[in-house]
């Protein structure tokens, strides 16, 4: 059995929800991450899943991880 999820990502902006892509990935950061590589102009995506059996979704910001410290 596959340890892999499919999250499907959309675009906040538009109503409805536009949707642009489903990853299938192990994790919940891994996808936003491969995600972003592809679009890197978007500021923020809807992303939603199955959890033992229920739909789950969520507003994500974009960029997501680590910011760089300039100015130290």
């Amino acid at each position: 059995m596959s340890d892999k999820i499919v999250y499907s990502f959309g675009d906040v902006n538009t109503t409805p929800h536009e949707k642009l892509e489903d990853i299938e990935s192990r994790g919940y950061k891994r996808a936003v991450k491969s995600f972003q590589i592809k679009y890197p102009k978007i500021k923020s995506a809807l992303v939603q899943w199955l959890k033992d059996g229920k739909s789950v979704s969520k507003e994500q910001k974009l960029p997501m991880g680590r910011k760089k410290k300039v100015g130290r």
